[in-house]
């Protein structure tokens, strides 16, 4: 999640369509984004399920001391748009799920900048193929239900909202873990990683909620009253900053996986042009998390951060969950 100087003015509708199952929350990162568009919602069928339906239960975010402030995160005159390591098309051109890891069947390691990136239909086919428990049963209608909403990717230069954003589509249904995976395949980043990311944002719970705001203008932006917490979701995506992300992140597990991982992606692509006076290039993953959370490139609050969620890989923390 990150802090944005200036704001959002506007919050976008969104069609809710349930499934049958539910995922996590979510943290929201930052950018002084290069004028992103008012987002704009798809029509779509309803299908509600006695079973499943929208958050209505929420949690505090349990250890992450988030800052308050951030960067102004604008471009200065000397910075220059980063040439990425390959087009948008590219980027996104590959049918093939991506199993290449080495000695490990399956496992979804992160694609070079560049690199080639699988449908969702067919990391969707994958990761439903193998058996996956659920241990977040409060996840359940989250994880089963999917919206149509449509948003640009907050801070993205336009050549990756044009590339990236139509792919947020939040298509996907399954276990918290199996949601975690289909995002990590569809947008070619490193699964245990994404694991950790989601045990440091929400501990892998959909009812987690994150930075509480006092500031009744911030509260408007999401139809809330203040105090409102800002951020939701596996990996507190922060409907403040992520224009039209709310409620969308709070109902569907899937759509705000696939939305920040979407974020990241442009942001591991150098698609951040704001950034670049301040160090950022293409092929720096760690950094790009950090941003996620802090909304600088690799200021204090980021390398805090970072450690924290290097330290959550390490002990592999989830595999504690549900036992």
């Amino acid at each position: 999640m990150t802090v944005l100087p200036a704001l959002r003015m506007m919050v976008a509708g969104l069609v809710l369509v349930s499934a049958c199952s539910g995922s996590s929350s979510s943290s929201s990162s930052s950018s002084s984004s290069s004028s992103a568009s008012q987002a704009t919602t798809a029509q779509s069928t309803i299908t509600p399920s006695p079973s499943t339906g929208p958050v209505t239960t929420l949690e505090t975010a349990p250890s992450l001391d988030r800052p308050t402030t951030r960067g102004t995160g604008t471009t200065s005159a000397s910075a220059t748009t980063p040439d990425p390591a390959t087009t948008p098309d590219t980027a996104t051109s590959s049918t093939t799920p991506l199993t290449t890891a080495e000695g490990v069947d399956g496992y979804y390691a992160t694609v070079s900048p560049g690199g080639r990136l699988p449908t969702e239909q067919a990391c969707a086919a994958e990761v439903l193929a193998q058996a996956s428990n659920e241990v977040r049963t409060v996840n359940d209608g989250p994880n089963h239900t999917t919206v149509d909403v449509r948003v640009d990717i907050d801070g993205a230069d336009e050549r990756w909202n044009e590339a990236f954003a139509p792919r947020v589509t939040g298509n996907f249904q399954g276990t918290t873990e199996q949601i975690l995976r289909w995002g990590a395949c569809k947008w070619g980043f490193d699964e245990d990683i994404t694991r950790a990311r989601a045990v440091t944002e929400s501990s892998w719970r959909m009812t987690t909620k994150g930075d509480t705001t006092d500031d009744s203008a911030a509260c408007d932006l999401l139809g809330l009253s203040a105090p409102c917490a800002q951020s939701y979701g596996l990996l507190q995506v922060k409907g403040t900053v992520h224009e039209g992300t709310y409620p969308a992140s709070t109902r569907s597990s899937a759509f705000g996986v696939d939305y920040a991982m979407a974020w990241l992606r442009s942001c591991y692509e150098g698609g951040f042009s704001w950034l670049v006076e301040f160090g950022h290039a293409a092929g720096d993953e760690w950094g790009c998390v950090g941003t996620w959370f802090s909304g600088n490139w690799w200021d204090q609050e980021a390398k805090d951060y970072v450690d924290e969620v290097r330290r959550n890989l390490d002990d592999r923390a989830w595999d504690d969950y549900g036992s």
